[in-house]
């Protein structure tokens, strides 16, 4: 499975992996009835450490994993998505470690938003809790073809899923996304378009879209989509890397630089970034910017998609800069 589509898979959350950082918060979150509530939006911040805050969502069995993080206090908050808020204070500076055990209640308060204050990061809401357990039984068992990488068995169960509830967003969502893997751009265009109709602050459809897009070269059309879920959720990483792929490939170099960079801010580890970034330098005539950016992709992705090409240039780019030195 691709990086991306991967991380679309888990929901896009972002990953920050510092070595020196051993703490971990791991947990369970369940609705009233006990049943696992899966795609749930965790939201991590600590006040102690500058601009750290991330999410992620649970599993199918309703799990949830921070790992790599730092030795501090956190906030852990769960809000809108048609439940009571949660929020919960957890110390692990000591311990390094900590199990939150959680349950939903669905919000009665007419008053109440249906999405997080901060943008939502996902469709889970009260229509999910309601799907009917036949098709939330479907979906699961595709889900769990696509982690053990049987992609058309996967798609079997989601089809299955979206003839039993003909609403279910995030079923068109991850049939998108399979078909993708397979190659199918074409088919998954509209299965991705249906997703977000249903349910249109489903950041994470929008996304697939842009990239669906981007495959098929309707690079204006994936800008839109793209754009569209940044506005939704505008600290994603691959959102942002995907629309700078967008707006590169427009010939927009002057949008497409900031996104890359702030790619890089939120995930250090989108290795394909620094190639926009040192074409963007090459674009500037900055070859020794331009070799930095390229070394740290390879340093990143030494067998990645672009790393022959990466190769390529840097060698050329070191016999331009040396012979530059020798000539003065």
């Amino acid at each position: 499975m691709s990086r991306f589509l991967r991380s679309l898979f888990l929901l896009l959350f972002p990953a920050i992996s510092i070595h020196s950082w051993a703490g971990f918060i791991r947990g369970q979150v369940r609705y009233d009835d006990q049943r696992p509530a899966d795609h749930v939006i965790l939201r991590l911040r600590s006040d102690l450490v500058t601009a750290y805050s991330t999410e992620t969502s649970t599993d199918i069995q309703g799990k949830f994993d921070f790992d790599g993080l730092p030795n501090s206090t956190f906030h852990l908050t769960i809000e809108g998505q048609g439940f009571r808020p949660y929020d919960s204070f957890i110390d692990i500076s000591a311990s390094k470690m900590a199990y939150e055990m959680i349950t939903l209640r669905l919000d009665k308060d007419p008053e109440a938003k249906p999405v997080p204050p901060e943008g939502p990061k996902g469709a889970l809401n009260a229509r999910i809790a309601q799907i009917p357990p036949d098709a939330r039984k479907e979906f699961d068992l595709g889900e769990a073809r696509m982690h053990a990488q049987d992609t058309p068995g996967s798609i079997e169960h989601f089809q299955k899923a979206i003839t039993l509830y003909a609403t279910y967003a995030e079923a068109y969502q991850l049939l998108g996304v399979a078909h993708m893997e397979m190659g199918k751009a074409v088919d998954a265009e509209p299965e991705l378009q249906k997703a977000v109709e249903i349910e249109p602050k489903l950041s994470t459809a929008y996304f697939a879209l842009g990239v669906c897009r981007n495959q098929l070269a309707k690079y204006p059309e994936a800008e839109v989509a793209l754009a569209r879920g940044l506005e939704l959720d505008p600290d994603s990483a691959d959102g942002h890397y995907h629309i700078a792929e967008a707006y590169w490939n427009l010939g927009r170099w002057d949008d497409s630089e900031p996104h890359a960079r702030k790619a890089l801010v939120l995930n250090p580890k989108i290795a394909p970034a620094h190639v926009l970034l040192g074409n963007g330098m090459l674009r500037k005539h900055d070859a020794a910017g331009a070799l930095k950016e390229f070394y740290e992709y390879l340093r990143l992705a030494p067998h990645g998609e672009f790393a022959p090409g990466t190769r390529a240039a840097v060698e050329r780019l070191e016999k331009g800069l040396k012979l530059a030195k020798e000539s003065k």
